[in-house]
Order: C-alpha cells, then structure tokens, then sequence
C-alpha cells in the first residue's frame, strides 16, 4: 500500500491575523518622509498656538491656572507627547510598564476641540481655543495626508514613494480633507442655534417656563450633536486615510469613517488596543532612549564642569541649587538657553516619530477596517495618473509618397530646413496630392 505525501502548508498570518498588517507601519514610520512630514507638523502647530494666545489671551486671563496649563502644553512641539511618566494615570501599564505613544498623540490633537465645550471660559479664552484648533485642523490635515498616502502606497503596492509627490498629493487633497472633518463641526454649531435663541429666553422666569415645555426637543438635539461628535473624535484619522485611499470628496470620506465607526465598533476598538500597545512600546523605546542621550549629555559634562565648581552642570541645567547666586552673566544664560534649545530639537524629532507612526497605523486601521465593511481587498488604492503628452515626430514623405520618420538629429544641421518648414512642406505636399 503506497503511502501518500504529506504536503505541509504555508500558513498565511496576514489572512489568519489580519491586525499584524499594523506591525508593518514601523519601518514606514521611520522613513524620511514621514519624519518630514511629522516634523513639518509638530513644528508648525505650536506656532498657531502661540500666535492665538498672543491676540486673544491678556493679562487677566493668564490668571487662569487651567488655560495656562492647556497654554504651556499647546505652545511646546513635544511636550504634550512626553508627559506618559510613570506617575500619569492615564497610561496603560503592563507588568509595571507604563505605555503611551499614540494614545497621546490622539489626546494632544483632540484635547483643545474638547476645551471648546467648557463652559468655564470666556470669550477671549474661547476665541484661543477656536483659533488654535482651527490652525491644527489645517495642519494635521495636511499633514496627515502626506504620512497616510504615503503608508498606504507602501502597504498596498509596497511603492516608495518621494517626499515631493507626498506633498503634492497632499497640498492637492488638503481642502478636502479639512472638509471632511469640518462638516460634522459646522453640523454641531448650526444645531447649537436652538439651544442659544432658547438660552436667550431663559433669561427671564418665563422663558424658564417654556424652555421646561419645549426641552424635550433640546435634548432630541443635544442627541444628534452627541453623535455627530462621537463619531467625529474616533473617526477622524479615518477620514483623512479615506481621502488618501479613495481620493473622495469630503462628504464621501466623512460617510465612510461613521460608517466603520458605528457598524464595526468591536473591531474597531481590538485594532486601536493593538495599535496602543505596539506604538506604546516603540515609543517607550525611543522615549527612554531620547531622555538617556540627554542625561547622558549632562552626566558626560558634569565631570569637567563640577571639578571647576559645585553643582555647576545642575545651575546650567536649571535645576534649583542652595546657595546659588541669583545674577547670572548674559554668557551663561545664553550658554544654558542654547543647550536647552538644542535638547528641545533632540526631543521634536523623537515627537516628530511617535506623531508619524500615529498616522502610519491609521492608515493600517482604515484598510482592515474597510475589510471588514466593504470587503475591499487591501490592495486596492485611488492611483492618480500622471497625465504627460509628447510630440509626434515630424514626418516627410520619400520620393515614392511613402512617409518617413525623420531624425531629429537633423535640425542641428544648418543645411537642413528647420522642423516647422519640414512639417510645412509635408503639408504641402500632402495637399498637393
């Protein structure tokens, strides 16, 4: 009795574990285009920032320790991302491992539209936070659109694709983006109109007693405005990946995203954990490492500069030191304002990362999600060709009528007749037949 062969079987992990697809953003996120990218944002957004709180925030409303406080973080191009320390209660620990990463990537670009909701500021300090977050809606449209694109191309046709055609795609497709994370905002203010003419009224003890008949309806609004906005904060990067993959319109991607957002919730949510945990960790790598090459800086300078004085690494780091003289000369605080400077670019190019990487795997979260809805396979992706024309070669005919291609190599010949008398001659001896 002949035995038959026992054929093994490769096993396909991104059939059988399609969420690993969001493993293969890491060496897209550390690609020189995305960290342009990344970078280009995390730069420009403290800079709308600062010029908001310029115009709208005056002496009065710097008395307000929590708008200070959102104001420090707003102003610093990385703050916001290295606050996940161990006594942060907002990280995720495992096994005594604090992660973060992405997590407050999202927090940082959500928390201001947030402030916009508290009703425990005022004007100017609204009109801060208004124009701020309008200013980061523009930048991280963009941006977002250059790092998806390009992550999308590299996981669906594994292309390479250069920082100029990333920028144009983006700066093409920025407006339509933009647009479709404004429609829901612009849908939430126009529904805020009852609510304000009511508040109106509910000035005076009657239009009380009137708002207590009609609120009903206030909270049948109030419930379209909580969707609207709960669909909008987990599906915005989805959005933006959307214009990257499908080259839609802004209403279309906006569909799309409430769409995964409210009919796979349950997959939605097992992706970004595992989106959490894998970005948390690599940035708990390229954190630690950031904040070791810059104690290791100090520590290497601390042994020239503490034999020359006590504690002289610690007043040039500006750490408070007993006895220390409260004038400083102009080179010192220089000195210690370029090296605070130049640590700051050292940790905006590790922010620059984790800010890259967030967009890395939402693009990776748009495809497996649109799996699971469309059942679209994940190959597929708007290409947008490029149109190019080029010129007929000139032709003339023999002495038998036959037409020939003529060389181009004839026209640097000053006998020859020139290209435009070649071809007029050829016409007129098409005519003439």
């Amino acid at each position: 009795m002949t035995e038959q062969p026992v054929i093994v079987q490769k096993i396909s992990w991104s059939d059988l574990c399609p969420w690993t697809l969001i493993f293969k953003t890491l060496p897209i996120a550390t690609s020189v285009t995305v960290l342009a990218f990344a970078l280009l944002g995390v730069v420009l957004t403290p800079m709308g920032w600062m010029l908001s709180e310029s115009l709208c925030i005056n002496e009065e409303a710097r008395s307000n320790t929590a708008l200070m406080r959102i104001a420090d973080i707003n102003r610093s191009p990385y703050r916001g991302v290295f606050l996940a320390t161990e006594n942060n209660a907002e990280t995720i620990s495992m096994s005594g491992i604090h992660l973060s990463g992405p997590r407050n990537v999202f927090q940082q670009i959500v928390r201001p539209f947030q402030h916009l909701f508290d009703s425990n500021f005022g004007m100017r300090q609204f009109l801060y936070l208004l124009l701020g977050c309008v200013w980061s809606l523009f930048v991280w449209t963009f941006v977002g659109l250059g790092i998806t694109r390009v992550s999308l191309l590299r996981l669906t046709r594994n292309e390479q694709t250069d920082l100029d055609d990333a920028f144009e795609f983006a700066l093409g497709k920025w407006l339509t983006a933009a647009g479709a994370v404004g429609i829901p905002l612009i849908a939430v203010a126009v529904l805020c109109i009852p609510g304000f003419l009511l508040g109106l009224l509910m000035g005076f003890d009657a239009g009380v007693l009137f708002a207590g008949v009609v609120w009903v309806f206030i909270l049948a609004v109030a419930t379209a405005m909580g969707l609207l906005l709960f669909g909008l904060m987990f599906g915005w990067p989805l959005m933006i990946s959307s214009v990257s993959c499908e080259s839609q319109n802004a209403f279309d991607a906006m569909t799309r995203a409430y769409a995964y957002v409210f009919q796979r919730p349950l997959h939605y949510l097992m992706y970004s954990i595992v989106a959490i945990l894998f970005g948390g960790f690599c940035w708990m790598i390229v954190a630690t490492l950031t904040n070791g090459v810059v104690d290791l800086s100090f520590w290497a300078s601390s042994w020239g500069a503490n034999l020359v004085s006590a504690d002289r690494i610690d007043i040039i780091n500006g750490m408070p030191v007993d006895g220390a003289e409260a004038q400083e000369s102009w080179s010192l605080s220089s000195g210690r304002n370029l090296i605070g400077l130049w640590n700051s670019l050292f940790r905006t190019l590790a922010a620059a990362f984790i800010y890259g990487l967030f967009w890395c795997m939402a693009s990776a979260v748009y495809l497996l999600l649109r799996k699971d809805v469309d059942e679209t396979e994940m190959d597929e992706i708007s290409i947008i060709e490029e149109k190019r024309t080029y010129e007929l070669p000139p032709l003339q005919s023999d002495e038998n009528g036959i037409p020939q291609v003529l060389d181009p190599r004839a026209d640097s010949d000053p006998s020859q007749p020139s290209s435009d008398n070649r071809w007029r001659d050829r016409s007129d001896q098409e005519s003439d037949n």
